[in-house]
Protein backbone atom coordinates (compact mmCIF):
# COMPACT_ATOMS: atom_id res chain seq x y z
CA UNK A 1 0.00 0.00 0.00
CA UNK A 2 1.61 3.32 -1.10
CA UNK A 3 1.33 6.18 1.46
CA UNK A 4 2.00 8.59 -1.22
CA UNK A 5 -1.46 7.57 -2.92
CA UNK A 6 -3.58 10.83 -1.82
CA UNK A 7 -1.09 12.99 -0.23
CA UNK A 8 0.97 14.40 -3.57
CA UNK A 9 -2.36 14.30 -6.43
CA UNK A 10 -2.58 18.35 -5.70
CA UNK A 11 1.55 18.63 -5.76
CA UNK A 12 2.83 21.17 -8.91
CA UNK A 13 4.46 18.38 -11.53
CA UNK A 14 7.51 20.09 -12.61
CA UNK A 15 10.76 21.11 -10.26
CA UNK A 16 11.55 24.43 -9.56
CA UNK A 17 13.88 25.65 -11.40
CA UNK A 18 16.08 28.50 -10.92
CA UNK A 19 14.42 29.48 -8.18
CA UNK A 20 16.23 26.95 -5.32
CA UNK A 21 19.21 28.40 -5.01
CA UNK A 22 17.89 31.61 -3.84
CA UNK A 23 15.24 30.02 -2.01
CA UNK A 24 15.05 27.56 1.29
CA UNK A 25 14.58 24.14 0.12
CA UNK A 26 11.09 22.82 1.47
CA UNK A 27 12.76 19.66 3.71
CA UNK A 28 16.25 19.67 4.61
CA UNK A 29 17.14 16.09 5.56
CA UNK A 30 20.03 14.73 7.49
CA UNK A 31 21.56 11.50 7.01
CA UNK A 32 24.36 9.04 6.89
CA UNK A 33 24.35 7.85 3.60
CA UNK A 34 24.70 10.94 1.96
CA UNK A 35 28.10 10.87 3.46
CA UNK A 36 28.93 7.49 2.08
CA UNK A 37 30.41 7.29 -1.61
CA UNK A 38 28.45 4.02 -2.53
CA UNK A 39 25.46 5.50 -0.97
CA UNK A 40 25.51 9.21 -2.51
CA UNK A 41 24.13 8.35 -5.43
CA UNK A 42 21.16 6.65 -4.40
CA UNK A 43 20.10 9.29 -1.97
CA UNK A 44 20.40 12.03 -4.86
CA UNK A 45 18.10 9.77 -7.01
CA UNK A 46 15.50 10.05 -4.13
CA UNK A 47 15.40 13.52 -3.99
CA UNK A 48 15.19 13.97 -7.74
CA UNK A 49 12.36 11.62 -7.45
CA UNK A 50 10.54 13.76 -5.10
CA UNK A 51 11.55 16.85 -6.41
CA UNK A 52 9.54 15.75 -10.05
CA UNK A 53 6.49 14.73 -8.26
CA UNK A 54 5.91 17.42 -6.10
CA UNK A 55 7.74 20.41 -7.31
CA UNK A 56 9.53 20.35 -3.64
CA UNK A 57 13.05 20.81 -3.11
CA UNK A 58 14.83 19.25 -0.75
CA UNK A 59 18.23 20.42 1.33
CA UNK A 60 20.10 17.21 1.86
CA UNK A 61 23.33 17.29 4.74
CA UNK A 62 25.66 14.66 5.25
CA UNK A 63 26.85 13.53 8.46
CA UNK A 64 29.08 10.76 8.92
CA UNK A 65 27.30 7.22 10.95
CA UNK A 66 29.49 8.33 13.99
CA UNK A 67 28.78 12.05 14.26
CA UNK A 68 25.39 11.69 13.69
CA UNK A 69 23.76 11.61 16.68
CA UNK A 70 26.42 14.07 17.87
CA UNK A 71 25.96 16.30 15.49
CA UNK A 72 22.17 16.60 15.70
CA UNK A 73 21.86 16.95 19.16
CA UNK A 74 23.51 20.48 18.73
CA UNK A 75 21.16 21.29 16.00
CA UNK A 76 18.31 20.98 18.12
CA UNK A 77 19.64 22.64 20.76
CA UNK A 78 20.89 25.54 18.60
CA UNK A 79 16.66 25.02 17.14
CA UNK A 80 18.23 24.46 14.00
CA UNK A 81 17.06 20.85 13.78
CA UNK A 82 16.97 19.49 10.56
CA UNK A 83 13.16 18.36 9.17
CA UNK A 84 13.79 14.52 8.63
CA UNK A 85 17.03 12.26 9.94
CA UNK A 86 17.78 9.20 8.88
CA UNK A 87 19.07 7.13 11.95
CA UNK A 88 19.45 3.95 13.54
CA UNK A 89 17.90 1.83 15.18
CA UNK A 90 19.80 1.59 18.32
CA UNK A 91 19.65 5.43 18.75
CA UNK A 92 16.02 5.51 19.02
CA UNK A 93 15.22 4.92 22.21
CA UNK A 94 17.88 7.75 22.94
CA UNK A 95 16.65 10.33 20.85
CA UNK A 96 12.53 9.55 21.44
CA UNK A 97 12.52 12.40 24.09
CA UNK A 98 13.70 15.38 21.71
CA UNK A 99 11.33 17.89 21.45
CA UNK A 100 8.86 18.20 18.32
CA UNK A 101 9.30 14.76 16.94
CA UNK A 102 6.27 13.33 15.47
CA UNK A 103 3.87 10.71 16.03
CA UNK A 104 3.61 8.80 12.49
CA UNK A 105 0.54 7.35 14.21
CA UNK A 106 -1.30 10.82 14.74
CA UNK A 107 -0.50 11.64 11.11
CA UNK A 108 -1.40 8.60 9.07
CA UNK A 109 -2.82 6.49 11.74
CA UNK A 110 -2.12 3.18 13.42
CA UNK A 111 -3.88 0.47 10.59
CA UNK A 112 -2.45 2.17 7.47
CA UNK A 113 1.26 2.00 8.96
CA UNK A 114 0.59 -1.46 10.00
CA UNK A 115 -1.12 -2.57 6.58
CA UNK A 116 1.83 -0.52 4.38
CA UNK A 117 4.93 -1.61 6.79
CA UNK A 118 6.39 -5.37 7.85
CA UNK A 119 5.67 -5.90 11.25
CA UNK A 120 9.13 -6.18 12.73
CA UNK A 121 10.42 -3.61 10.65
CA UNK A 122 7.68 -1.15 12.32
CA UNK A 123 8.04 -2.35 15.30
CA UNK A 124 11.73 -0.69 15.94
CA UNK A 125 10.31 2.64 15.64
CA UNK A 126 7.83 2.31 18.00
CA UNK A 127 8.35 4.13 21.64
CA UNK A 128 6.33 3.70 24.82
CA UNK A 129 3.13 3.24 21.62
CA UNK A 130 4.06 6.29 19.94
CA UNK A 131 5.42 5.47 16.05
CA UNK A 132 8.48 8.17 16.30
CA UNK A 133 10.25 6.34 13.36
CA UNK A 134 9.42 4.63 10.00
CA UNK A 135 11.82 1.87 8.45
CA UNK A 136 13.36 3.27 5.72
CA UNK A 137 14.81 -0.34 5.24
CA UNK A 138 15.74 -3.19 7.38
CA UNK A 139 17.17 -6.73 8.19
CA UNK A 140 19.52 -7.97 10.47
CA UNK A 141 23.40 -7.91 11.67
CA UNK A 142 24.53 -11.88 10.77
CA UNK A 143 26.66 -14.01 9.78
CA UNK A 144 28.19 -13.98 5.74
CA UNK A 145 30.39 -16.54 4.30
CA UNK A 146 33.14 -15.90 1.46
CA UNK A 147 32.43 -19.20 -0.49
CA UNK A 148 35.59 -18.99 -2.33
CA UNK A 149 37.78 -19.34 0.72
CA UNK A 150 35.44 -22.30 2.01
CA UNK A 151 36.27 -24.42 -0.85
CA UNK A 152 39.91 -23.85 -1.17
CA UNK A 153 40.01 -25.31 2.61
CA UNK A 154 38.19 -27.91 1.52
CA UNK A 155 34.56 -26.82 3.04
CA UNK A 156 31.57 -27.98 1.49
CA UNK A 157 28.73 -26.72 3.86
CA UNK A 158 28.76 -23.75 6.43
CA UNK A 159 29.25 -24.53 9.79
CA UNK A 160 26.03 -24.96 11.96
CA UNK A 161 27.16 -25.29 15.51
CA UNK A 162 30.37 -23.52 17.29
CA UNK A 163 32.13 -26.97 17.30
CA UNK A 164 31.58 -27.13 13.89
CA UNK A 165 32.97 -23.36 13.04
CA UNK A 166 35.81 -23.49 14.90
CA UNK A 167 37.12 -26.72 13.24
CA UNK A 168 36.49 -25.17 9.95
CA UNK A 169 38.35 -21.67 11.04
CA UNK A 170 41.49 -24.26 11.84
CA UNK A 171 41.00 -25.88 8.38
CA UNK A 172 41.13 -22.46 7.06
CA UNK A 173 43.84 -21.55 8.98
CA UNK A 174 45.89 -24.48 7.85
CA UNK A 175 44.57 -24.68 4.37
CA UNK A 176 44.44 -20.57 3.07
CA UNK A 177 48.01 -19.01 3.18
CA UNK A 178 47.89 -15.57 5.26
CA UNK A 179 44.21 -15.80 5.64
CA UNK A 180 42.71 -14.43 8.98
CA UNK A 181 39.93 -17.54 9.26
CA UNK A 182 37.15 -15.41 11.07
CA UNK A 183 37.51 -11.35 10.88
CA UNK A 184 35.95 -10.97 13.73
CA UNK A 185 36.06 -6.58 15.01
CA UNK A 186 39.29 -6.81 17.66
CA UNK A 187 38.82 -2.55 17.14
CA UNK A 188 36.78 -0.12 16.83
CA UNK A 189 34.34 -0.05 19.70
CA UNK A 190 31.09 -0.13 18.39
CA UNK A 191 32.21 -2.81 16.27
CA UNK A 192 33.68 -5.12 18.84
CA UNK A 193 30.21 -4.59 20.70
CA UNK A 194 27.94 -5.73 17.88
CA UNK A 195 30.53 -8.90 17.29
CA UNK A 196 30.59 -9.67 21.15
CA UNK A 197 27.04 -9.19 21.44
CA UNK A 198 26.18 -11.68 19.05
CA UNK A 199 28.73 -14.56 20.95
CA UNK A 200 26.85 -13.16 24.04
CA UNK A 201 23.80 -14.55 22.57
CA UNK A 202 25.48 -17.73 21.15
CA UNK A 203 25.96 -18.86 25.09
CA UNK A 204 22.61 -17.73 26.36
CA UNK A 205 24.25 -14.71 28.08
CA UNK A 206 22.81 -11.06 28.51
CA UNK A 207 24.30 -8.02 29.14
CA UNK A 208 21.50 -5.44 30.23
CA UNK A 209 17.97 -6.57 30.87
CA UNK A 210 15.18 -4.56 29.69
CA UNK A 211 14.96 -2.90 32.93
CA UNK A 212 18.35 -1.49 32.97
CA UNK A 213 19.99 -3.94 35.62
CA UNK A 214 23.74 -5.46 33.79
CA UNK A 215 23.69 -8.74 34.01
CA UNK A 216 26.77 -9.40 32.05
CA UNK A 217 28.89 -10.84 34.84
CA UNK A 218 27.38 -14.67 34.70
CA UNK A 219 29.24 -17.74 33.68
CA UNK A 220 27.75 -17.62 30.35
CA UNK A 221 29.47 -14.41 29.56
CA UNK A 222 32.82 -15.84 30.88
CA UNK A 223 32.45 -18.94 28.49
CA UNK A 224 31.69 -16.56 25.59
CA UNK A 225 34.45 -14.09 25.98
CA UNK A 226 36.66 -17.44 26.97
CA UNK A 227 36.04 -18.63 23.30
CA UNK A 228 36.96 -15.51 21.40
CA UNK A 229 40.19 -15.68 23.35
CA UNK A 230 40.88 -19.35 22.82
CA UNK A 231 39.91 -17.85 18.75
CA UNK A 232 43.08 -15.47 18.96
CA UNK A 233 45.20 -17.54 20.70
CA UNK A 234 44.83 -20.22 18.15
CA UNK A 235 45.04 -17.56 15.45
CA UNK A 236 41.54 -17.90 14.16
CA UNK A 237 41.09 -14.42 14.40
CA UNK A 238 43.37 -11.10 14.73
CA UNK A 239 43.93 -8.03 16.45
CA UNK A 240 43.25 -4.78 15.04
CA UNK A 241 40.59 -5.04 12.62
CA UNK A 242 37.22 -3.05 12.40
CA UNK A 243 34.39 -3.59 10.66
CA UNK A 244 35.76 -1.87 6.91
CA UNK A 245 39.16 -4.25 7.28
CA UNK A 246 37.14 -7.09 7.64
CA UNK A 247 34.46 -6.12 4.93
CA UNK A 248 37.83 -5.46 2.69
CA UNK A 249 39.07 -8.80 3.88
CA UNK A 250 36.87 -10.99 3.21
CA UNK A 251 36.04 -9.14 -0.32
CA UNK A 252 39.59 -9.95 -1.29
CA UNK A 253 39.11 -13.48 -0.04
CA UNK A 254 41.58 -13.53 2.54
CA UNK A 255 39.20 -14.20 5.47
CA UNK A 256 35.78 -16.89 5.29
CA UNK A 257 33.75 -14.85 7.72
CA UNK A 258 32.60 -11.90 9.25
CA UNK A 259 29.56 -10.08 10.90
CA UNK A 260 27.25 -7.69 9.43
CA UNK A 261 24.00 -6.34 7.89
CA UNK A 262 22.67 -7.12 4.66
CA UNK A 263 24.58 -4.21 2.84
CA UNK A 264 27.35 -6.17 2.83
CA UNK A 265 27.11 -7.07 -0.67
CA UNK A 266 27.16 -4.10 -1.82
CA UNK A 267 30.52 -3.68 0.23
CA UNK A 268 31.88 -7.06 -0.75
CA UNK A 269 31.45 -6.46 -4.28
CA UNK A 270 33.47 -2.89 -3.95
CA UNK A 271 36.06 -4.49 -2.01
CA UNK A 272 36.68 -7.61 -4.51
CA UNK A 273 36.50 -5.04 -7.68
CA UNK A 274 34.27 -7.87 -9.33
CA UNK A 275 31.45 -5.70 -8.70
CA UNK A 276 28.10 -8.41 -9.20
CA UNK A 277 30.58 -11.07 -10.60
CA UNK A 278 31.94 -11.64 -6.93
CA UNK A 279 27.63 -12.19 -5.75
CA UNK A 280 28.60 -16.32 -6.25
CA UNK A 281 30.87 -15.86 -3.42
CA UNK A 282 28.55 -14.35 -0.95
CA UNK A 283 26.95 -16.46 1.22
CA UNK A 284 24.50 -15.54 3.73
CA UNK A 285 24.31 -17.88 6.81
CA UNK A 286 22.76 -18.74 10.49
CA UNK A 287 25.51 -17.03 13.12
CA UNK A 288 26.42 -20.94 14.16
CA UNK A 289 24.55 -21.83 17.53
CA UNK A 290 25.94 -23.75 21.04
CA UNK A 291 24.18 -26.54 20.08
CA UNK A 292 22.35 -28.16 17.27
CA UNK A 293 18.17 -27.12 17.75
CA UNK A 294 19.10 -23.67 19.09
CA UNK A 295 16.96 -20.81 17.52
CA UNK A 296 19.73 -19.00 15.15
CA UNK A 297 21.01 -15.41 16.46
CA UNK A 298 20.98 -12.30 14.86
CA UNK A 299 21.29 -8.70 15.97
CA UNK A 300 18.06 -6.38 15.11
CA UNK A 301 19.39 -3.95 12.38
CA UNK A 302 17.46 -0.80 10.00
CA UNK A 303 17.81 2.24 8.98
CA UNK A 304 15.36 4.35 10.49
CA UNK A 305 13.13 7.78 9.36
CA UNK A 306 12.39 10.42 12.33
CA UNK A 307 10.70 13.90 11.38
CA UNK A 308 10.87 17.08 13.51
CA UNK A 309 7.05 18.79 13.46
CA UNK A 310 6.87 21.67 10.59
CA UNK A 311 3.42 22.83 11.79
CA UNK A 312 1.39 21.86 14.70
CA UNK A 313 -0.35 19.50 14.94
CA UNK A 314 1.92 17.44 12.17
CA UNK A 315 -0.26 17.08 9.03
CA UNK A 316 0.08 14.79 5.99
CA UNK A 317 0.37 18.37 3.88
CA UNK A 318 3.52 19.32 5.62
CA UNK A 319 6.30 19.00 3.08
CA UNK A 320 8.69 17.05 5.88
CA UNK A 321 6.02 14.81 6.28
CA UNK A 322 5.37 14.41 2.04
CA UNK A 323 8.73 13.32 1.49
CA UNK A 324 8.64 10.97 4.66
CA UNK A 325 5.69 9.38 2.68
CA UNK A 326 7.56 9.53 -0.71
CA UNK A 327 10.32 7.40 1.22
CA UNK A 328 8.14 5.07 1.88
CA UNK A 329 6.92 4.67 -1.96
CA UNK A 330 7.56 1.75 -3.81
CA UNK A 331 9.95 4.03 -6.17
CA UNK A 332 12.01 4.32 -3.03
CA UNK A 333 11.37 1.34 -1.54
CA UNK A 334 12.21 -0.85 -4.37
CA UNK A 335 15.37 1.15 -5.39
CA UNK A 336 17.28 2.63 -2.80
CA UNK A 337 17.31 -0.38 0.07
CA UNK A 338 17.90 -3.07 -3.20
CA UNK A 339 21.02 -0.78 -4.16
CA UNK A 340 22.43 -1.19 -0.08
CA UNK A 341 21.54 -4.92 -0.46
CA UNK A 342 18.85 -4.40 2.38
CA UNK A 343 15.33 -5.15 2.82
CA UNK A 344 12.89 -2.53 2.18
CA UNK A 345 10.46 -1.45 5.15
CA UNK A 346 7.25 -1.78 3.50
CA UNK A 347 5.42 -5.25 2.96
CA UNK A 348 4.65 -4.35 -1.05
CA UNK A 349 8.34 -3.70 -1.61
CA UNK A 350 9.74 -6.90 -0.32
CA UNK A 351 6.57 -8.82 -2.50
CA UNK A 352 7.89 -7.08 -5.60
CA UNK A 353 9.49 -9.10 -7.88
CA UNK A 354 12.95 -6.95 -7.53
CA UNK A 355 12.63 -8.20 -4.16
CA UNK A 356 11.59 -11.28 -3.86
CA UNK A 357 13.38 -12.71 -6.65
CA UNK A 358 16.50 -11.32 -5.15
CA UNK A 359 18.24 -14.99 -3.84
CA UNK A 360 20.50 -13.05 -1.68
CA UNK A 361 18.06 -10.82 0.06
CA UNK A 362 15.95 -14.30 -0.25
CA UNK A 363 18.63 -16.00 2.07
CA UNK A 364 19.48 -13.69 4.45
CA UNK A 365 15.62 -13.34 5.78
CA UNK A 366 15.69 -17.31 5.86
CA UNK A 367 18.65 -17.09 7.56
CA UNK A 368 17.75 -14.59 10.33
CA UNK A 369 14.26 -14.77 11.42
CA UNK A 370 14.16 -13.60 15.37
CA UNK A 371 16.92 -10.78 14.98
CA UNK A 372 17.05 -9.62 18.87
CA UNK A 373 17.78 -5.64 20.00
CA UNK A 374 20.93 -4.29 20.81
CA UNK A 375 21.10 -4.42 24.57
CA UNK A 376 23.48 -1.64 24.86
CA UNK A 377 23.35 1.09 22.15
CA UNK A 378 19.38 1.54 23.11
CA UNK A 379 20.49 3.30 26.44
CA UNK A 380 20.95 6.90 26.27
CA UNK A 381 24.43 6.07 28.09
CA UNK A 382 25.10 4.08 24.96
CA UNK A 383 28.40 4.91 23.92
CA UNK A 384 29.78 4.95 27.45
CA UNK A 385 28.07 1.60 27.96
CA UNK A 386 30.20 0.27 24.46
CA UNK A 387 33.75 1.57 25.51
CA UNK A 388 33.66 0.03 28.76
CA UNK A 389 32.66 -3.40 26.63
CA UNK A 390 34.92 -2.68 23.99
CA UNK A 391 38.16 -1.93 26.44
CA UNK A 392 37.16 -5.18 28.39
CA UNK A 393 37.27 -7.27 25.31
CA UNK A 394 39.88 -6.12 24.03
CA UNK A 395 41.79 -6.29 27.54
CA UNK A 396 41.08 -10.31 27.25
CA UNK A 397 41.70 -10.74 23.55
CA UNK A 398 45.26 -9.36 24.28
CA UNK A 399 46.15 -11.76 27.04
CA UNK A 400 46.32 -8.36 29.46
CA UNK A 401 43.56 -9.63 31.70
CA UNK A 402 41.40 -12.98 32.03
CA UNK A 403 38.70 -13.67 30.36
CA UNK A 404 36.54 -13.92 33.62
CA UNK A 405 38.38 -10.86 35.05
CA UNK A 406 37.15 -9.21 32.35
CA UNK A 407 33.61 -9.83 32.32
CA UNK A 408 33.76 -9.19 36.19
CA UNK A 409 35.30 -5.56 35.84
CA UNK A 410 33.29 -5.15 32.60
CA UNK A 411 30.10 -6.04 35.03
CA UNK A 412 31.34 -3.44 37.94
CA UNK A 413 31.51 -0.48 35.55
CA UNK A 414 28.56 -0.81 33.77
CA UNK A 415 26.72 -1.47 36.85
CA UNK A 416 28.34 2.17 38.06
CA UNK A 417 27.75 3.78 34.55
CA UNK A 418 23.91 2.73 34.76
CA UNK A 419 23.64 3.96 38.55
CA UNK A 420 24.74 7.39 37.15
CA UNK A 421 22.22 7.14 34.61
CA UNK A 422 19.65 7.00 36.94
CA UNK A 423 19.27 2.86 36.81
CA UNK A 424 18.62 1.18 40.10
CA UNK A 425 20.84 -2.02 40.05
Amino acid sequence: MKLMKGLLGTALGVAMIGIGAAQAADVSWMGYSYAEEAAKPSVDKIIAGFTAKTGKTVEPIASAFGDLQKNLLLRVRSKTAPDVVQISERWLPALSSLPGLVDYNTVFGADTLAKTYAPEALAMGQVDGKQLALPLMSGSIGMVANNAVLTQAGITDVPKTVDEFKADLEAIRDKVPNSVPYAMATKNNSDILVDFMTWEYVFGAHIIDPSGKVVVDSDASKKALGFLVDLMKNRLIAPEIGRPDARRLVGQSAAAFYLDAPQSRTFLRSFSGKGKDFDVNIKPMQVPSLKAGDTPVSIQWAHLIIAFAQSTPPTKDDANIQFVAWLGDDAVETQFPVEQSALPGTLSARANPIVANDAYLTAWAQNNTHPLRNEVGIWGNGGELTDILAEEVQAALLGQKSADDAITSMGSRMKDAMVKAGHAQ
